[in-house]
């Protein structure tokens, strides 16, 4: 199945998450504000350091080793979209490489994130172009017309579906389902704006144990309380 229309979030909101880069750890303050989940699981490695982008999900869903699906992803992309391809985690067949690369920047894609391998590593790093994977293998596959574009997929554990955020940083890669992309990006903004606030107590002294001793104190005297760093579901002190 081949969609080629997607629906994607407004640019505002787009935006917005970009905006989000100019802090360090955006990933872990997204996961952090969607319940410590949707983070791609820890061997999806960058081919290169310091691989930071927001951008819209194009979903791929590849039957074997076969790239038509790939290929066709890439021709449906507008510009700031990231190819998202689901190979069922198969690291023996390169499902990326140079061409592919050159294509999708014809098309303005901002990356590709492949739960599965790829190769022409030196050429895609002096594309500049960032790929996060599993693996690199010389192998690859072939193009028999099979696979679907615009499904919804899972990648490296985390469901994926067409037009989705995806944030990747040096943490590793999160992704926002559409539907809730307003309400998150709300959140993450105020806990990254606020977390000053907590980082400065800690500077002064504080442990992390007594902070979160702090915040539950606050959350039982005031439950309305908003400030992200004293919301249980908006922040992990201990890893912030």
């Amino acid at each position: 199945m081949i969609n080629v229309k997607i629906e994607r979030p407004s640019a505002d909101i787009i935006a917005g998450f970009r905006n989000l880069l100019r802090y360090d750890s955006v990933t872990c303050a997204l996961s952090d504000c969607m319940g410590r989940f949707n983070a791609m699981t820890s061997d999806m490695k960058p081919l290169v350091e310091g691989i930071r982008f927001v951008g819209t999900a194009v979903t791929v869903r590849t039957l074997a080793s076969d790239l038509a699906a790939p290929f066709k992803a890439i021709d449906v992309c507008e510009p700031g979209d990231v190819v998202v391809i689901d190979t069922h985690g198969s690291v023996s067949t390169a499902f990326w490489g140079e061409n592919m690369t050159m294509s999708a920047l014809n098309r303005g894609v901002l990356a590709a994130v492949i739960d599965g391998a790829c190769r022409d590593v030196e050429e895609l790093r002096k594309l500049k172009f960032p790929v996060i994977c599993k693996g690199v293998v010389p192998n690859v596959g072939s193009v028999s017309g099979y696979g679907d574009v615009n499904v919804p997929i899972q990648c490296a554990g985390v469901a994926v579906s067409p037009g989705d955020i995806v944030v990747a940083d040096g943490n590793g890669v999160v992704v926002v389902p559409k539907a809730e992309a307003a309400p998150i990006l709300e959140a993450a903004q105020r806990l990254l704006q606020t977390e000053h606030v907590l980082q400065e107590k800690i500077k002064a002294g504080a442990t992390i144990g007594e902070l979160v001793n702090s915040m539950r104190s606050s959350r039982r005297r005031s439950p309305t309380n908003t400030e992200p760093w004293g919301n249980a579901e908006c922040v992990s002190p201990a890893g912030r």
